[in-house]
């Protein structure tokens, strides 16, 4: 009967479609209502469930450690619970929280995990794969390095020479792991120059080059650099081989300065310079500064120093960071020479002024060729006075009184204080009109 009444039914269905559809729906509905009769629970598998680190009021936040290496970034989660409650739920709905109770110091951790909802679903977790995580720790620090550069293959033209090569900006402020941080022994901006130079290169270097000793820092991935553009200047220059010379000052007119000049002896003959081709100039000597007559003696020495008289961007290739010129001393005397104040002359005097020395004398210091000295007399010096600057007031002046040599051309005035010429008071008087055409 049961077999006849199956057939029956089936010849039904197979006769109207719309009869199979409705009763595989029916079926449907009463298999769900059965399974959530007889099976309210149920488990259920999520994927990429992600993992989550919070620092926040822990003991290892008052130490400044921070993440720096975590071995999973989600996890597969097996939860159980009301069917109708967790059917829904996605990894997004929930997270694997890290427990860092037991962080305390700077390294690496296997800490485990707790799921939680983020909905507040409640079920009951069975597994968690994996069941914890490998976290590495440690302390976030800055430090400031000066970054050298590192020029590769190099070639010049031929006659030039390379300055030292210059990075802008000269450093940079690195952050990250203080183990990474202390292990960086040198920091570099790498350049690779075409051949052939003959002018200053000037190139941006895309990234810096970290070292550990001699050993290139391939991963730099946990570090934060405060600038990331730099560039990388390599000066070129022309070779110079200049002998040096003095300039001076205060001589009298008629010294003979070649005389001078060939007694004078330089502790450096000549400088290996090397200069910016721009800056090449087509002169045969390098003045190295100036020698006051009025402070030369018997035996002088001048010190010159090359930072004073070599221009910023020249290099000084002979290492030689001093120079002195030493004056002559043998053959070489120094005598004393009184003038007296009415033997001094006024030139450029106003008709309406009389001028009168306040001193009736001064003393001289003359160096020069002891032949020359030991015949030389006060008849030989001629004093005066230039008043063509006068300011046309009454009352004493101080005046510098120039002195001129005659016949003697290896002689020159010396003094203390290295002026020009020294100075002496005078006092100027008012002329009445009448007395001057008298």
């Amino acid at each position: 009967m049961f077999k006849k009444l199956f057939e029956n039914l089936k010849q039904a269905l197979m006769r109207d479609r719309s009869l199979m559809v409705i009763s595989l729906l029916i079926a449907i509905v009463i298999w769900i209502v059965v399974s959530i009769t007889v099976y309210p629970t149920t488990d259920k598998t999520i994927y990429n469930v992600p993992v989550k680190i919070d620092l926040d009021g822990t003991y290892a936040q008052s130490q400044n450690l921070e993440v720096i290496e975590l071995s999973d970034e989600t996890v597969t989660v097996q939860i159980s619970g009301e069917r109708a409650k967790i059917g829904s739920i996605k990894a997004e709905d929930l997270v694997a929280n890290v427990s860092v109770t037991n962080v305390m110091m700077a390294r690496e951790y296997d800490l485990r995990l707790d799921v939680q909802s983020l909905s507040g679903t409640e079920f009951e977790v069975k597994t968690i794969t994996p069941s914890s995580v490998t976290v590495a720790f440690d302390k976030i620090v800055s430090k400031e390095f000066t970054i050298e550069p590192e020029v590769k293959d190099l070639r010049l033209a031929s006659g030039y020479i390379s300055g030292d090569p210059v990075v802008s900006p000269a450093s940079v402020t690195i952050t990250g792991p203080q183990d990474t941080i202390n292990s960086i022994t040198k920091v570099c901006a790498g350049v690779n120059p075409p051949e052939n130079l003959s002018s200053t290169f000037e190139t941006s270097a895309a990234e810096l080059l970290l070292y550990k000793d001699s050993t290139l820092i391939s991963d730099t991935s946990s570090l934060y650099f405060d600038k990331t553009s730099f560039a990388v200047q390599i000066p070129v220059l022309v070779r110079q081989t200049l002998p040096l010379d003095v300039n001076i000052i205060n001589a009298p007119a008629n010294l003979d300065l070649s005389w001078f000049r060939s007694q004078l002896v330089f502790s450096a003959e000549e400088l290996d310079l090397a200069a910016p081709g721009s800056r090449v100039k087509d002169i045969e000597r390098l003045n190295i500064g100036t020698i006051n007559m009025r402070e030369v003696d018997a035996g002088s020495v001048f010190t010159f120093s090359a930072e004073n008289f070599l221009p910023a961007d020249y290099e000084n290739l002979s290492n030689v960071d001093t120079i002195t010129v030493t004056c002559p001393s043998e053959g070489i005397a120094k005598k004393p020479l009184s003038i007296k104040g009415k033997d001094i002359q006024f030139i450029n005097k106003p008709a309406q002024f009389e001028f009168t020395p306040v001193a009736s004398g001064l003393t001289l210091f003359l160096v020069g060729d002891s032949t020359q000295l030991s015949e030389l007399t006060g008849e030989d010096i001629t004093a005066q006075i230039d008043l063509i600057d006068f300011d046309m007031q009454e009352g004493d002046h101080k005046m510098a009184v120039d002195f001129i040599i005659s016949s003697y051309d290896r002689v020159w005035f010396t003094g203390d204080e290295g002026v020009a010429t020294p100075k002496i008071y005078v006092t100027a008087e008012y002329v009445l009109e009448e007395e001057v055409i008298g």
